[in-house]
């Protein structure tokens, strides 16, 4: 007897498959019609590649509109305006400036400071003091709150779920006669950053953070600042035994804090890994940087299991290109989840994990290097095995990793696929140039790159009449004794601010439809907030 089965009751890998082979309008429609066609189109990260490329006006179905609900009328709206952005050179068009003044001069070290979401934030240490400026028209957000005194060590702010997280000092040292009790290691609070008061959404206020030790002893943890991301916050730490001078090995502390737990678990040894290294891909999965360059991938094991490294993706054996023996820095995208504190402060589209890339800047005295990274490498279709596996750089970093010449002195900024990059030329450097160092009384220009494969796949027309502004260039080909490229030589898309910016005291800050640019003076740090947009003169009423 043949039993009929129901097109709903397939399994989603198979709904999947059958509707990517619609065109965008009709996985629309589909999309309208029920719970599980609206589901499978917004977690599939082959439909919305579709849908997004549709916005885009990259594809045509014959129609001049599409409504969506996995793709709501607002996002493919963005997506549209977005695709507009960042594709030619412009002059700055300030949107928004103010001056913070603080009780503590900073030169010759630059505060701790950051812009998400169009709020930037800045952590005093010297006075205890967290100042947040909303760099937009929304009055309920543009206004600076000095919190103050801060009873902690480190201070991380989440603008987009109005979070601060404060995490205490640990103790200079912890005595161990008990190697199997638990023993304190800081205590992390949860406050509304806006009024200092606990979070609404924590089920506790705070949580207590605690090692167990294997042996007794004297020990010191050396904890790094927090890291929000969404409704986790990690905290990785290493242990130093103090009778035998050495570090016992790196600890991750996974903390929920919307439901009011944490888990300690064992990461790594300490030569893997430097504190500084650490990125978290999303909730479940993160990335830590070892001193050789080695990038390993972690996913945490359900709610509460330990982390397993799944990946070891390997970097080059190139002594001269300066990737080994490097302080390194991670600049990636930023955590857009967890749920909006406000209307408007989430991005009305957040680029999915296969649209971003992550930039490591090798900092070492023989030259500086960048890689920019295609995230694609660390997304769950990279995931084919439960075991570890070893992936030599001939297998990924020809395809996924482009390498370009770089100084510390220029300051990168990443939201998505698009890099901002400060550079002391109003022109696209060329392949494989290496550019001098930026003055501190000079000034500096602001370069977007943005590494989209798709779009640019669809948008090579350097030589288009129809496109003069649009400028596709690659980073230059590196290849090894047989002739193979050593890294990638993919396109992406270069545009220039041709308005130049005072180099003393300066830092960037990439978001999805602005560029923010801080100064900091003595006691102030000025602000300003640019528009690739260029705007129609107003006519002067009074004439």
């Amino acid at each position: 007897m043949t039993m009929a089965v129901g097109f709903l009751s397939l399994p989603t890998e198979l709904i999947c498959h059958i509707l990517i082979l619609l065109n965008p309008r009709d996985i629309s429609r589909c999309a309208l019609t029920c719970n599980i066609f609206w589901l499978v189109v917004r977690n599939s990260v082959y439909i919305q590649y579709k849908l997004e490329i549709y916005a885009q006006g990259l594809i045509s179905t014959g129609t001049a509109t599409m409504n969506s609900t996995g793709i709501s009328r607002k996002t493919l709206c963005s997506l549209k305006k977005l695709a507009s952005l960042w594709r030619s050179d412009f002059h700055a068009t300030t949107t928004f400036e103010t001056v913070v003044t603080t009780a503590t001069t900073w030169q010759p070290m630059l505060p701790i400071q950051d812009v998400k979401c169009g709020l930037w934030w800045s952590h005093s240490p010297k006075e205890d003091k967290l100042y947040i400026q909303g760099c937009g028209t929304n009055l309920m957000l543009s206004r600076t709150w000095s919190i103050g005194y801060v009873e902690g060590f480190f201070t991380t702010f989440d603008p987009l779920q109005d979070l601060m997280v404060v995490c205490s000092k640990p103790d200079d040292c912890v005595t161990v006669t008990d190697a199997e009790q638990n023993h304190h290691v800081c205590r992390v609070q949860f406050r509304l950053a806006s009024s200092q008061r606990p979070h609404p959404s924590a089920v506790c206020s705070s949580l207590e953070c605690k090692h167990t030790f294997d042996a007794p002893g004297h020990y010191r943890a050396a904890l790094s600042p927090p890291v929000i991301c969404g409704d986790r916050v990690f905290i990785v730490y290493e242990m130093e035994d103090m009778d035998n001078w050495l570090v016992s090995g790196m600890f991750i502390q996974v903390i929920n804090w919307r439901k009011g737990y944490v888990n300690r678990h064992f990461l790594c040894q300490p030569d893997i890994y430097d504190q500084h290294c650490f990125y978290p891909v999303d909730e479940q999965k993160f990335v830590i940087i070892g001193p050789e360059g080695s990038i390993y991938l972690y996913t945490l094991q359900g709610l509460n299991g330990p982390p397993q490294c799944r990946i070891i993706y390997h970097p080059p054996t190139i002594p001269h290109l300066s990737l080994s023996e490097s302080n390194i820095v991670v600049r990636g995208h930023p955590s857009l989840l967890g749920k909006a504190a406000r209307p408007g402060l989430m991005p009305s589209y957040v680029p999915s994990l296969e649209s971003q890339i992550m930039v490591l800047e090798f900092l070492s005295e023989a030259g500086d290097a960048i890689l920019v990274i295609d995230m694609a490498i660390f997304s769950d279709m990279a995931l084919h095995s439960d075991m570890l596996v070893e992936i030599p750089w001939s297998d990924w970093g020809p395809q996924y990793a482009c390498y370009f010449p770089h100084h510390e002195s220029y300051d990168i900024s990443v939201f998505g696929s698009k890099m901002a990059y400060a550079l002391p030329q109003d022109h696209i450097p060329d392949p494989g140039q290496r550019l001098e160092e930026l003055s501190n009384e000079g000034y500096f220009y602001v370069h977007i790159w943005d590494f989209n494969k798709r779009v640019i796949a669809l948008s090579e027309s350097v030589n288009d009449p129809d496109s003069p502004d649009l400028h596709i260039c690659k980073p230059g080909q590196i290849i090894d004794s047989s002739g193979k490229d050593i890294f990638s030589n993919r396109a992406y898309i270069a545009t220039v601010c041709r308005t130049s910016f005072p180099t003393a005291g300066f830092n960037i800050f990439l978001e999805q439809d602005r560029l923010t640019v801080t100064w900091v003076l003595h006691d102030e740090i000025s602000i300003r907030v640019i528009s690739p947009i260029q705007m129609e003169a107003v006519p002067d009423l009074t004439e």
